[in-house]
């Protein structure tokens, strides 16, 4: 499994391309669930970085399959 540096980067490299290639999408991040962030005080966990990255990625392809 990736640490959490590597989906942290992958989630920031996601969410930059959303904002430069297509802006449009940017009002849909707000509804993705970002459970982790609730869960700060006890740590973020891998699994709900990767939830949320993989969230921005399904934007993404479906997306691109409708335009």
């Amino acid at each position: 499994m990736e640490s959490q540096n590597e989906l942290n980067d992958k989630i920031r490299l996601t969410t930059t391309k959303i904002q430069e290639e297509h802006p449009e999408l940017i009002k849909y991040i707000n509804e993705i669930p970002r459970s982790f962030l609730s869960n700060v005080d006890k740590g973020i966990n891998n699994i709900e970085l990767k939830s949320y990255l993989d969230s921005l990625n399904n934007l993404l392809e479906t997306y691109a399959k409708k335009h």
